[in-house]
């Protein structure tokens, strides 16, 4: 706990100090089993702005169907809807329509938790030609309590994404983004965590941007009678 503590002091400094570059995500990540089966369903929403608070930039809706192949192994198809916004004024927003498959593979190393992640997207944006990409994810959650990752646990979170573009149009270069993150972690209960971390994202040629990410990660178990 006072690992955690120590950084939320060192977070909240450092946002004080770079608050003009930092741009704030608010994200919640639900995951309903279904118990004595291996389907469950996976949902969330991002809300992302071009300032810590305020300047909307982006609302991300996810939602999908989740299979476990195998012990290290999670299928999943679902569909993705966004609504993005211009910096500043005018908004000049647009829709997308977003499919998507992946698979996530998953192992430990010592007591840490490390996942791979693979995603295919179809992508129909608003007054664009169709699009895919590929993303590919390497996540690693590594205890710093004794209490692992049960209530109470603290944790050091990290992810690398790249993301490639899928295009025949001469315009669209392959490279579309990587991002690079950094967090702690906090288990408030065993199916409950909270995330505060720090993500650069670099988009194509652009220069990267800073961004400060507070998520909720929560898992349920679906009873039925």
């Amino acid at each position: 706990m006072r690992i955690l503590l120590l950084f939320f002091s060192f977070f909240i400094f450092s946002v004080s100090s770079y608050s003009q570059d930092l741009q704030g995500w608010l994200i919640y990540f639900g995951n309903t089993k279904i118990k004595d089966s291996k389907f469950s369903v996976h949902y969330e929403l991002q809300l992302r702005d071009y300032q810590i608070v305020g300047d909307h930039n982006q609302t991300l809706v996810r939602v999908g169907g989740q299979y476990q192949i195998k012990p290290y192994l999670q299928g999943t198809v679902g569909y993705g809807f966004i609504h993005t916004e211009a910096e500043g004024t005018p908004n000049a927003p647009f829709l997308e329509n977003r499919i998507y498959q992946e698979a996530l593979f998953s192992h430990a190393v010592g007591k840490s938790k490390w996942r791979h992640r693979l995603r295919l997207e179809e992508r129909f944006i608003e007054h664009q030609d169709f699009r895919g990409r590929f993303r590919y994810s390497l996540f690693a959650d590594i205890p710093l309590t004794n209490y692992g990752f049960s209530k109470g646990g603290v944790y050091l979170a990290l992810y690398d994404e790249v993301f490639l573009n899928l295009s025949d149009e001469s315009t669209i270069k392959t490279f579309d983004r990587n991002r690079a993150y950094v967090g702690f972690g906090y288990k408030v209960s065993n199916n409950l965590g909270i995330q505060l971390g720090y993500m650069r994202q670099n988009v194509g040629k652009m220069a990267g941007t800073n961004h400060a990410l507070l998520s909720f990660h929560h898992n349920i178990t679906f009873k039925y009678t």
